[in-house]
């Protein structure tokens, strides 16, 4: 097409919806833009200096979350993967890997998922290799581990594009600190409702619970880190954890750790407050406080959860609990036991979604969606990768009205 008539078109839809903006009541308004999709209001932001002032609005900005976040919406997830190189071999160069991102949405009335793909900014892999830290509110949080022993952490708005690079942590992880192996690092990334201010919390940790960890707090309201005195649970990370999941709920950060009682060892949930900016601990049911387990947080959902994954009988199977009433230890349920071998093979369970549907990565390189209550498996279209990583996702506006120190791509 011609661009003289794509822009001459553009240029009619927006006095179009110009003169609709005109004529309706400003609450009819308000209503309809809050049901549009971030893409759509970036555009719509050109329409008049009251559009645009309306969806750069904070308070526009937390209602149109609100919504995209209800429950009905629970099914919504974003899928993390790398591909593997084209050659079908594994390399040691993160350069040969592409990245990319699917939001998958689900269609109740048709029983259906609709996908998305997007890319990242290729810039952010060029020395190093990413994880996620967590998502929360439509923001990622991104952490990249560097060959020369420091890391990079961003967060990042996939609806808009949008990312930050959050300053140098204080507490450095080189030094004696790779020189020894026994230190950890733990990092969690949630929201303070109070303070309206998203936070990443970072803990520096001997694994041998010896020292009291060093904590450090980034704020992203206020750009920097500062270190917190805290009174942390002592605790250690289990050797067959490479990556450390973690889970918000309930305005809280939370991990799977162990500690030593003489010569046992217990595994509990290590918590963390992002409004108070304090630790706790969560006791696990009695089947699951005990070492050697192998347990992990299992994202998605609106429930605290964990996964089981054990022997029995030379057989292997998963499990998830989850905390039906947060902070009640009575009340944690066993809601999914499966044979490893079911499916055709189970590599890993990647999450779950707000309706207690169960991403699982097969062992054909698939990734499935389990329904447990028909036990159907259900194909996203995704196949073949080296990493994947599952989380909950609802599309949001924030970064839309930031100016400084925001990248685009």
């Amino acid at each position: 097409m011609d661009t003289r008539v794509h822009m001459r078109r553009r240029q009619s839809r927006y006095l179009q919806a110009e003169a609709m903006a005109g004529d309706l009541p400003p609450e009819i308004m308000v209503e309809i833009l809050q049901r549009l999709p971030p893409k759509s209001l970036v555009r719509f932001r050109a329409v008049c200096k009251t559009w645009n002032s309306l969806i750069t609005n904070p308070s526009f900005i937390s209602d149109h979350l609100n919504r995209t976040a209800q429950p009905r919406n629970g099914n919504n997830f974003l899928l993390l993967q790398i591909d593997r190189p084209s050659s079908g071999q594994p390399s040691t160069h993160t350069n040969d890997y592409q990245e990319f991102y699917s939001f998958y949405s689900y269609n109740q009335l048709a029983n259906s998922f609709s996908s998305d793909r997007f890319s990242f900014t290729p810039r952010f892999r060029l020395y190093g290799y990413s994880t996620v830290v967590g998502t929360c509110n439509g923001l990622v949080c991104f952490a990249q581990h560097s060959i020369i022993y420091f890391t990079t952490l961003i967060i990042w708005n996939p609806s808009l594009r949008k990312y930050v690079n959050l300053r140098r942590p204080i507490i450095p992880r080189s030094g004696h600190i790779h020189e020894h192996r026994q230190y950890r690092v733990l990092y969690g990334f949630g929201f303070d409702s109070m303070n309206m201010d998203y936070k990443v919390v970072r803990l520096v940790t001997l694994n041998n619970e010896r020292d009291n960890p060093q904590v450090e707090l980034y704020s992203l309201a206020s750009a920097s880190w500062r270190s917190i005195s805290v009174r942390v649970p002592l605790f250690f990370l289990p050797a067959h954890l490479r990556r450390t999941t973690q889970m918000f709920v309930n305005g809280a950060l939370h991990w799977v750790v162990s500690r030593k009682y003489g010569d046992q060892v217990q595994n509990f949930i290590l918590s963390f407050d992002v409004v108070q900016e304090t630790f706790g601990e969560l006791m696990l049911p009695r089947q699951l406080n005990e070492s050697p387990l192998i347990l992990s947080i299992l994202e998605g959902g609106h429930l605290l959860a964990v996964l089981h994954t054990y022997s029995k009988k030379n057989m292997k199977f998963f499990s998830i609990w989850v905390m039906k009433e947060y902070g009640i230890v009575e009340s944690w349920t066993e809601v999914l036991r499966r044979d490893l071998n079911r499916y055709g093979g189970i590599m890993t369970v990647l999450g779950l979604t707000g309706n207690g549907k169960v991403v699982l990565r097969l062992c054909s390189g698939a990734i499935v969606l389990l329904d447990p209550v028909d036990d159907l498996v259900k194909s996203l279209g995704v196949q073949e990768y080296f990493h994947a990583f599952a989380g909950p996702y609802a599309e949001s506006l924030f970064f839309i009205n930031k100016k400084t120190d925001v990248f685009s791509y």
